[in-house]
């Protein structure tokens, strides 16, 4: 993204961002913040957790960032990022009720968005997911930063903000002998995925269903 973030928004104008932003600010107490606290942001983390799952569920998909390991994760993200400056935690917020979420890291003049999270359709008038991240970018863009990660997915949102795919690779690294057999497994899932035949055999083996 360049310096002037008015070239940015003419060039998603077809998102409708700033009529998005007029139509939610007509609510009581609407506003949009970034928390300034680890008590805040572990707020919006608890009322991101609920809206994802509700979200998932309406999908049929499998949420697990609220168990006990992920949650601890994500939180203790936000408690030593919002000390040292790097976790972002924002929402929409109409009076006490959170509308939307996101949260990230920055690291210098880049930004990545790592989850995101809305009420739901009652609020589709607005279209805060959407808006809630293009608020967020807004605020950060005026702090300095000028790359934004949307992180993995290609869905189509992404591309209506203009992102750019980039190729991915995974890659595992054992730090001592305990984690050699779990950088095994992964180089040998990463093999199976590049001969589907086979990955559908080892996962028969398994009693696996293959995807």
């Amino acid at each position: 993204m360049g310096d002037d973030y008015g070239d940015y928004q003419a060039l998603i104008k077809r998102m409708q961002m700033p009529r998005c932003w007029r139509v939610f600010s007509r609510h009581g107490g609407a506003r949009f913040e970034i928390a300034t606290d680890v008590a805040r942001a572990h707020e919006l983390l608890d009322v991101m957790d609920v809206q994802q799952q509700a979200r998932m569920q309406q999908l049929g998909s499998r949420f697990v960032l609220n168990d006990e390991a992920h949650a601890k994760f994500y939180r203790e993200v936000a408690r030593q990022g919002i000390a040292e400056g790097y976790a972002v935690v924002s929402a929409l917020v109409c009076d006490e009720e959170v509308v939307a979420t996101t949260l990230g890291v920055r690291h210098g003049a880049t930004y990545y968005l790592l989850r995101i999270s809305h009420a739901g359709n009652s609020w589709s008038s607005c279209s805060p997911g959407l808006l809630v991240a293009e608020r967020t970018m807004a605020a950060l863009h005026a702090q300095g930063v000028r790359r934004f990660d949307l992180s993995i997915g290609n869905q189509d949102y992404k591309r209506r903000f203009g992102a750019e795919p980039v190729p991915l690779t995974d890659v595992s690294v054992a730090l001592s002998w305990r984690g050699v057999p779990y950088a095994w497994r992964d180089h040998a899932a990463q093999g199976l995925r590049r001969h589907p035949r086979l990955a559908a055999f080892a996962a028969r083996a398994m009693g696996k269903t293959p995807r």
